[in-house]
């Protein structure tokens, strides 16, 4: 059963189970200390210190060391400078605008028209733009909260209003200009491959690795980690060719 505790220690509420298990609780721990931006292999030593005291209190890591977010904190690891920009941050959000770019613009193109500028369309850009700036908070406090069946409930029922509402408001909505859309679609493309390529030359998401004390780590990382990455790395992409699929045989078809 789990609730929502607060933490004894210092008061802040929780996404939490009330009592966590080990496994739940080292995991958690590992999570704490990436948020504080410990180099992987300070984590290691740490992990590994941790499990070695554990095996020989007899007692549970909760009860051992108490809360993982304090614990994290008491360590006092060194931790890693942090880039002024978060590249993460910053490439979704280059991405996403590329992605409604698309969306708005490849209709139009197929038809030979222009795109329609209106209130709702600079709206949602400017939605994309402060998410993007706010990712990395967001991301931190994401990372806290365990899944839960209806989170993935209400994002699958945002993924399908969001977009029909705006559709219906952008419907409705005056024009405040025009755009040809060959150059929407041209500074589409760059915002959804450039991150792309990006990532995939800088190899983001593999930087820093956990590494245990006496272990040396792996040459490459495993063929389920690199189809991972490969599917974060491209999923905008993935995503507009799903958007010209729509547009080039959809709008016929309906017709």
């Amino acid at each position: 059963m789990t609730t929502n505790p607060r933490d004894l220690e210092n008061g802040s509420a929780d996404i939490r189970s009330a009592k966590l298990d080990d496994a739940t609780w080292f995991d958690e721990f590992t999570i704490e200390l990436r948020l504080l931006a410990v180099p992987g292999i300070d984590i290691g030593d740490a992990l590994a210190s941790a499990r070695e005291f554990l095996a020989d209190s007899g007692t549970s890591a909760e009860e051992c060391f108490g809360s993982p977010r304090n614990y994290a904190a008491e360590l006092g690891l060194a931790t890693m400078p942090q880039r002024a920009v978060n590249g993460v941050g910053l490439r979704a959000g280059l991405g996403v605008l590329g992605l409604i770019g698309f969306t708005v613009s490849a209709l139009p193109l197929v038809q030979g028209e222009a795109v329609r500028v209106d209130l709702p369309t600079i709206t949602m850009f400017v939605i994309v733009i402060v998410g993007a700036v706010l990712m990395p908070t967001f991301l931190r406090s994401l990372a806290r909260v365990r899944p839960r069946a209806w989170m993935f409930v209400v994002a699958v029922l945002l993924g399908l209003a969001l977009p029909i509402g705006l559709n219906l408001a952008i419907d409705s909505a005056a024009t405040l200009f025009t755009v040809p859309a060959l150059a929407v679609v041209i500074i589409s493309a760059l915002l959804v491959l450039v991150p792309a390529i990006w990532s995939q030359a800088r190899h983001s998401l593999r930087d820093d690795p956990i590494i245990d004390p006496g272990v040396t780590p792996a040459s490459r990382p495993s063929l389920a980690t690199r189809l991972f990455l490969g599917l974060v790395t491209w999923s905008m992409v993935m995503a507009s060719i799903v958007i010209w699929l729509f547009a080039l045989f959809g709008e016929p078809v309906a017709r």
